[in-house]
């Protein structure tokens, strides 16, 4: 356990360094503080508005870091050849995936715990303390961002960061588009279009079900029943996903 802590604080160390990560924090909290500017020029609830863009914002950055940061966690440590002297040490293969993977979460927790406490502040100069939902939305959203870390970690064991982010942001899309895809799929008139396009509703994970922003935003009641059924949902496919990307690793030459 202490080798893959120690890793994983090594992997946020880096991570903290990184030039992509400041620049999508910066416009995340530009766009958390013009929310409250943008409220000024609209018409109808000023303060949902306000709630509305801000945690649009934060939900969209979140996003954008933990695919840009995923995408070369593994990638960057075999193209520096640093991964050699890694594995020199006892460490088993699975220990280096995961300790890179719950270090890159670190990392994404405490810009979220940053971005949430910004938000708080907001909220309260603006209007009131944020609704319980709000920090439920927010626990929803962690779950979220493991599961599009994991793919991105998945992704990063076998291809470069360009051919990463390709597919890391393909899951991302048709993820908050499933239902969506679903509905096509049950409206088309081939019978294969359809088994093809639920085929991919059942492989690719569902992100809407981890999203509970919606409700957050009108100050709706808290649906623990999906809340406790998307939370298991999305720690049981990051689990799954991780044991494919440590698969595809140990197969990996490294020489």
């Amino acid at each position: 356990m202490m080798v893959i802590w120690t890793l994983a604080l090594n992997t946020f160390r880096e991570a903290v360094r990184d030039r992509v990560l400041h620049s999508i924090f910066f416009f995340a909290v530009v766009t958390v503080c013009a929310s409250l500017v943008l409220k000024d020029v609209t018409l109808g609830d000023q303060e949902k508005v306000v709630r509305s863009i801000a945690e649009g914002g934060i939900d969209l950055f979140a996003s954008l870091i933990a695919m840009f940061l995923g995408i070369s966690i593994i990638w960057k440590e075999l193209e520096k050849k640093t991964v050699y002297t890694i594995l020199s040490k006892p460490m088993a293969r699975w220990q280096f995936v995961f300790g890179k993977y719950v270090g890159l979460n670190l990392t994404i927790w405490v810009e979220m715990a940053l971005l949430s406490v910004m938000y708080v502040g907001l909220m309260l100069f603006q209007q009131d303390i944020p609704s319980p939902i709000f920090f439920v939305s927010i626990g929803m959203l962690m779950v979220e961002l493991m599961l599009l870390t994991a793919w991105a970690t998945l992704f990063s064991t076998y291809s470069a960061p360009t051919t990463a982010s390709a597919f890391t942001i393909s899951i991302f899309v048709i993820g908050h588009l499933a239902d969506d895809l679903w509905l096509l799929g049950s409206k088309s008139d081939s019978l294969f279009l359809e088994q093809v396009v639920h085929f991919i509703y059942w492989v690719v994970p569902n992100f809407e079900l981890l999203s509970i922003r919606e409700l957050s935003v009108h100050e709706r009641s808290i649906p623990w029943g999906q809340v406790w059924s998307a939370t298991g949902y999305g720690v049981v496919y990051s689990v799954v996903v991780l044991l494919l990307a440590v698969m595809l690793f140990n197969r990996k030459d490294i020489r």
